[in-house]
């Protein structure tokens, strides 16, 4: 993988875990993911003039693909209702890469060098370690473990749609901002339909968070949709996923959550495993 998209998957993985943790500290959830939903949505629209319209063959993934992320949206916000970021994120973040990756060899035929593939394996391990170190100290409940597993195939699924998606598209920033204002458009009135004016008003007043929390989500995922028009799905979904280590810190820093001596450890598994997907 390229240096220059190795590093800009990087940050994007930053923004993710940015905006999972706006998610997070918000005290409705439902309320705070469809803020981001609508400022993502609102991000796109003054630039869809400007967009030229996807290649036909793409359009039937970027419709599947915005249906598949209401579906993302809402398990998002019941994941968070009852875990930490530090045991919830991981624990979603930490399955994808194996499945995406997985699923890339069967449909696309995308077969990872070996150092790659320990890469992967190690990032993964790390993850996952993260995420056991927090269920043994209560950061999670069954059923939202079961939520997060669902999430993680859920994340699995839409990266490989977007991914081909934007291969097809013939404009991987045009398709992320049709897929963006898809998104606010079917997932913000379906959220506003079932909690109705209170939800309106919450929009209305925390129109700053939804903006901040929309730009780190459409920054986050363009980049990602980018890359891997550049790079193997699986390896871009991947190194992606080390947003679980800066979602770690930020449950620390922000959220006042516990990061123990066994997750630095952990982290030595994810830096070992960026390495390795970096010049595999």
């Amino acid at each position: 993988m390229a240096i220059h998209i190795f590093v800009a998957v990087l940050f994007g993985a930053l923004l993710h875990a940015g905006w999972n943790t706006i998610v997070k500290a918000g005290s409705d959830k439902l309320v705070t993911t469809t803020m981001v939903a609508a400022g993502c949505g609102l991000i796109a629209v003054p630039m869809l003039p400007f967009a030229p319209l996807p290649a036909w063959e793409s359009v039937p993934y970027l419709i599947a693909s915005a249906i598949i992320h209401v579906g993302y949206l809402t398990l998002i916000s019941l994941l968070y209702r009852n875990a930490d970021l530090s045991v919830a994120y991981p624990v979603t973040r930490g399955s994808a890469p194996l499945l995406t990756t997985l699923l890339a060899v069967i449909f696309l035929r995308e077969i990872p060098s070996g150092l790659a593939l320990s890469g992967a394996l190690s990032l993964s391990f790390g993850i996952l370690w993260l995420a056991v170190d927090g269920i043994r100290k209560g950061g999670i409940d069954r059923n939202t473990l079961f939520v997060a597993l669902i999430l993680a195939c859920v994340i699995a699924l839409y990266t490989l749609v977007d991914g081909t998606g934007g291969r097809l598209s013939g404009h991987s920033i045009s398709y992320n901002i049709w897929l963006e204002f898809l998104d606010g458009v079917l997932f913000v009135p379906a959220a506003l339909y079932v909690r109705g004016k209170p939800l309106a008003l919450a929009l209305v007043k925390g129109w700053k968070t939804g903006l901040v929390g929309g730009a780190a989500a459409f920054g986050s995922y363009g980049i990602a949709i980018w890359a891997m028009t550049e790079a193997p799905i699986g390896l871009v979904a991947a190194v992606r996923e080390s947003s679980v280590f800066f979602a770690t810190v930020f449950g620390a820093l922000f959220l006042g959550e516990q990061f123990s001596r066994a997750r630095y450890v952990a982290a030595i598994f994810v830096a070992a495993g960026l390495a390795a997907l970096r010049y595999g």
